[in-house]
């Protein structure tokens, strides 16, 4: 596994020196000629990660995030391993299943997907809802969840615009679903969104939404929305704030929400 180029800096340099022939004795040239070029390349990646999320934060710059690089990526990404290339194990994806997914989407209510992508969590949401509608930025999305799930009479997969419900009607969901999709929506598109689930959601309504936490500052192509937006963001509408967590505990077992301290944020429509 790769290390932690911020970590570095916890061994001097002259210490580094002595590791360095201490790895040549253990290693020999061609090995360690290999660290010496994966050590100053990655140095220079982490620096120039760091420089284009200054220049980004400077002069408000969408960065991998704006909705056009949001659709173009998703149209062109070949999603026949349905999504789980995001899946770091089965467990997981289990775990999230039926401690997140089941624990929070009422069983028998109308149920909304945002960004289904290959249909990772879809096939489990259909079989909750009584009616279930898909919306994705991407066609290619659309496409491939109509055809794998052409067997479902109660779903049915939209295009989006990745700003806006505007397919959705009033008062019309009890529960929406993200997952992996708003991680990479920036906090002006959030916010658009944000705005139509007070419109959709019905009194009581619950929605859960993977997203990150720190704007991007981790990597993983991240958004610029941080915990704190997010909370500002819910507070502005009337949303009631459930539970926010990164990761969770199962049969002994912690999972994580992601890779780049991410979140998953439940929260509810207040009855009146």
């Amino acid at each position: 596994m790769k290390d932690i180029v911020e970590n570095r800096r916890r061994i001097t340099f002259g210490k580094k020196v002595e590791l360095f022939f201490l790895l040549l004795r253990e290693n020999g040239f061609i090995w360690c000629a290999s660290f010496a070029v994966y050590y100053c390349a990655s140095k220079v990646s982490d620096i120039a990660y760091r420089w284009m999320d200054e220049l980004r934060r400077r002069h408000g710059l969408p960065g991998m995030n704006s909705r056009a690089l949001n659709r173009a990526i998703w149209e062109a990404w070949d999603w026949s391993a349905g999504g789980d290339e995001w899946t770091p194990t089965e467990e997981w994806k289990q775990s999230v299943i039926t401690q997140v997914l089941r624990h929070q989407v009422p069983q028998g209510g109308d149920v909304l997907e945002i960004g289904p992508g290959g249909g990772r969590w879809t096939g489990e949401l259909i079989r909750r809802a009584k009616q279930f509608t898909a919306v994705d930025i991407s066609a290619a999305c659309v496409e491939v969840c109509r055809k794998k799930f052409a067997d479902a009479p109660n779903a049915k997969f939209l295009l989006g615009s990745g700003r806006d419900l505007a397919d959705i009607p009033d008062l019309s969901v009890d529960a929406v679903w993200s997952f992996d999709v708003f991680v990479h929506i920036n906090s002006e598109e959030a916010s658009a969104y944000y705005d139509d689930f007070r419109r959709i959601l019905r009194p009581g309504a619950v929605a859960i939404i993977h997203h990150g936490s720190a704007g991007g500052k981790f990597g993983g192509w991240r958004s610029d929305v941080t915990e704190e937006k997010m909370k500002s963001m819910l507070a502005e509408r009337g949303f009631e704030l459930v539970t926010s967590f990164k990761e969770w505990q199962d049969n002994g077992q912690t999972h994580k929400a992601g890779l780049y301290e991410d979140l998953i944020t439940v929260f509810r429509k207040p009855e009146k």
